[in-house]
């Protein structure tokens, strides 16, 4: 999604097998070697080895090859990469999207398999048709396309089945990635209607159960996470208005804490008995935001003025029916009364659950409103939680308590950040957090008794997509190209 047109219409200024075992209230995490769904292990962004000659420079890079379009992350288990990717006709949005499984060593692409799309849905960019990452549990790759469907396909790239779940009524088109538990697919649907989060039998695509969401604003974009709470396995999962506890074997709903977000993209980040949520603080938004969409200056937007917006048309019509008359107009007093909803919510903030009998609860232990990035999820290792916002600055923070600990500027890494932080641990000394920015530029920060900031590596590309770490080794997905960082030599 385009940062300044949801940054600006969320918070007012510019601003997808889970390995993660976590019992009760233990703060210790196993990690998996695979980097197997968003973000790797539960969307945690932390791998158990990232060896890196840092500075980053081109001596490090083991490999580069050019890739299809798409901006969904690498997924990589057992020395195979997985990502999507999709093509249009000339002046069509129509065309393949694509599964590709990449051999991790060389970066040569082993198979491919490919769904034809079925029809428009609307992705403000730079997201697109092959967004959402894939999810792998070791037998079975996991593609969701919401143009296309639903594609689950074994490791030699045979198609199992695939199922379409659209049409969709989503404002910047849905990017949520898949989960796989316990033989189910988990799929987050947060659109302008009938936003819904399911559970789909891995084997079969069929349906085990479906559970309503609340409707948003301007919708949700989140890929959940897992929560082991007394060997009970949750699923935790920001929508507009709330964090939510749900029970994976049922869908039901078991605990919910209320003014967490709004519009959410970042992932919620598991750690102990606690989640990590991160999103920027509402703030009121005038309906001048939307430029000359009152064509007439009547003080009014209908429908009919902003119907070759797509996006636009669904935020109007969304907030008519939700928070107006459903005249077929939104007046100024309705997108207020809409937007007002945002006031308040929002910021980085720590959550416990725990549980006592069947009852689980949750309650907020802290919250930071300062600065908080919008689509950049938190990262959380060994006690201290990260931010990084868009100047380019490292926000760290006890994770306990919320103290903020420090803030370090980037070295030649300002600007704007899609892709979220990921660490990993070196046996040089130190563990490594590497970050991306919009326009291509990797960083690497060295933490130990004294945090270093290297100097910033430049790739001359888009980088949208979160980096993966596997067996040691980074792995950046550009505009254009797919990169393997190692240490300089190997």
């Amino acid at each position: 999604m385009t940062r300044s047109f949801l940054g600006q219409i969320v918070s007012g200024r510019k601003t997808f097998l889970l390995a993660t075992a976590i019992a009760g209230s233990s703060a210790t995490i196993c990690y998996s070697e695979d980097w197997n769904r968003f973000r790797g292990p539960n969307g945690t962004g932390v791998a158990s080895k990232l060896e890196l000659s840092v500075p980053l420079s081109a001596e490090g890079i083991v490999w580069k090859k050019q890739i299809p379009k798409g901006t969904s992350s690498p997924v990589i288990v057992d020395g195979k990469i997985y990502l999507t990717s999709f093509e249009s006709e000339s002046g069509k949005p129509v065309g393949k999207r694509s599964v590709h499984c990449i051999d991790a060593s060389t970066g040569d692409i082993i198979w491919t398999q490919s769904l034809e799309s079925l029809r428009t849905e609307t992705a403000t960019p730079p997201s697109g048709p092959a967004t959402c990452s894939v999810a792998c549990d070791g037998d079975s790759v996991v593609a969701f396309f919401p143009d296309a469907g639903v594609l689950v396909c074994d490791l030699e790239g045979n198609k199992k089945w695939s199922r379409d779940l659209g049409p969709f009524s989503s404002m910047h088109g849905l990017s949520a990635s898949p989960v796989i538990h316990d033989g189910m697919i988990v799929l987050v649907v947060d659109q302008l209607t009938d936003a819904y989060l399911t559970a789909l039998k891995l084997e079969t695509g069929a349906e085990v159960w479906k559970t309503e969401r609340l409707l948003g604003v301007t919708g949700g974009y989140a890929t959940p996470a897992v929560m082991e709470i007394d060997s009970e396995s949750y699923l935790v999962s920001p929508a507009p208005g709330e964090l939510v506890l749900y029970d994976l074997k049922t869908g039901e709903k078991k605990a919910t804490v209320e003014g967490l977000a709004n519009a959410p993209v970042a992932t919620p980040v598991v750690y102990g008995n606690k989640v990590f949520y991160s999103e920027s603080a509402g703030q009121p938004l005038p309906m001048s935001a939307l430029g000359n969409a009152d064509r007439d200056g009547n003080g009014s937007i209908e429908y009919t003025e902003v119907e070759k917006s797509l996006s636009t048309l669904r935020l109007i019509q969304r907030i008519d029916t939700g928070f107006g008359d459903s005249d077929g107009k939104v007046t100024n007093a309705e997108w207020d009364k809409a937007f007002a909803t945002f006031v308040g919510k929002g910021g980085f903030t720590c959550v416990e659950f725990t549980k006592s009998g069947a009852e689980l609860t949750g309650k907020v232990v802290w919250n930071y409103q300062k600065s908080v990035p919008y689509i950049p999820s938190s990262l959380v290792h060994n006690g201290t939680a990260y931010l990084i916002n868009d100047p380019g600055i490292l926000l760290s923070f006890n994770a306990e308590s919320g103290e903020l600990l420090k803030r370090e500027r980037l070295k030649n890494g300002s600007g704007s950040y899609y892709a979220s932080p990921v660490a990993g641990k070196s046996e040089d000394g130190g563990d490594l957090i590497v970050l991306a920015s919009l326009d291509g530029k990797l960083s690497v920060v060295q933490l130990g008794e004294t945090i270093t900031v290297h100097e910033s590596y430049p790739l001359d590309e888009t980088v949208v997509a979160t980096p993966s770490i596997y067996n040691g080794r980074l792995f950046v997905r550009s505009e254009e190209h797919l990169y393997c960082f190692g240490k300089s030599g190997s």
